[in-house]
């Protein structure tokens, strides 16, 4: 796991025709096409994988596909930026009040500093207000998990400056190296060494198809948080529309093998404090959430789909048992009960 505060990624938006007419429809179309002959050049660079390769071939075909989508998404898409622009409580009223302080401060010598200052509270006051309406806005709107949203203000957050953490030994993590080290081994002891070694014969892979693959990338949500390759699920969709073929022998050899290519082990940690902790210099009050590259998660999803189908093909699970059964929810338990 490689812990970091960084965001970022790709906005692919321009390469969508929808709503766009005329010029501007034939001005995406082009650009669509022109990723879509790139990637695929890039991605033939190396052979597709049949079901007789090795895990060594797996890890360069793995290496080979991110490269191919960061480069076609490097030259073709936009890459996504930060500023108070971007955030959604920005309007157009506050860029006309931005630009009435940009002016301001170009003509300070005949308006005076004075103009200066009383634009910049002028904006900073309309900056509070924005703020304020489109949280209200947003508790009156709120709908499903967006509930949960609000807690990311009320929760203690973590200091920029990053203040030094007490370890579980008693040790003091000051710079962020240290704290990045103390933090990982207090939430990730090294396990185990296992001795497993995937068994030859299996013919699950053989039901790794096109048309699965396409349905388990299809219950990835498009705005999910991406890993550490920062390609969204809606990108990889993409993608899949343009070389299924070659995102389909990758999971079959994954299944084929018991081989997770290497790549695509990485884990992107991002830290959270746990809410109503006494002392947030200890490493316990904080937790990690790890976020996997989405076509990481796809691999799991192929595997776990896999075994919990064998088990309900051969029965290996109780009737009266809701968990790793398909389409059975705590709801139907709770509802059993009453």
């Amino acid at each position: 796991m490689r812990p970091t505060a960084q965001c970022g990624g790709w906005d692919i938006r321009g390469w969508d025709p929808t709503g766009k007419s005329g010029r501007d429809r034939e001005a995406v179309q082009k650009t669509r096409t022109e990723a879509e002959g790139f990637f695929q050049r890039r991605a033939g660079e190396t052979p597709v994988l049949t079901d007789v390769r090795t895990a060594a071939e797996v890890d360069t075909a793995a290496a080979a596909l991110r490269e191919a989508m960061t480069t076609t998404l490097d030259k073709f898409a936009k890459k996504k930026r930060s500023c108070a622009r971007s955030k959604r409580w920005w309007t157009e009223d506050l860029g006309k009040i931005r630009k009435e302080l940009g002016r301001a401060r170009r003509n300070w010598r005949v308006a005076g500093m004075g103009r200066v200052k009383a634009a910049r509270h002028e904006l900073r006051r309309a900056i509070r207000k924005a703020k304020r309406d489109w949280w209200n806005r947003f508790l009156q709107e709120v709908k499903g998990t967006n509930v949960w949203t609000a807690t990311g203000y009320t929760v203690p957050r973590v200091d920029k400056a990053g203040q030094a953490l007490v370890a579980e030994d008693g040790s003091v993590a000051e710079g962020r190296h240290e704290r990045e080290q103390a933090i990982h081994k207090a939430h990730f002891p090294p396990g185990p060494r296992g001795s497993y070694e995937p068994k030859d014969g299996g013919h699950a892979f053989e039901r790794v198809d096109t048309k699965l693959v396409a349905a388990l990338l299809s219950r990835a949500a498009s705005t999910s948080a991406s890993g550490d390759d920062r390609i969204s699920a809606g990108t990889i969709k993409v993608f899949w529309q343009w070389d299924c073929n070659r995102i389909t022998q990758i999971v079959r050899a994954y299944i084929r093998l018991g081989h997770h290519p290497e790549i695509w082990k990485m884990e992107k940690g991002v830290v959270i404090p746990k809410q109503g902790k006494p002392d947030y210099s200890r490493v316990g009050a904080y937790r990690v959430i790890t976020l996997l590259d989405v076509i990481s998660k796809l691999l799991e999803r192929a595997a776990a789909h896999l075994i919990a189908d064998h088990l309900e093909r051969k029965q290996g699970l109780y009737e009266g048992q809701f968990v790793c059964w398909k389409r059975r929810l705590c709801v139907d338990a709770v509802t059993v009960l009453m």
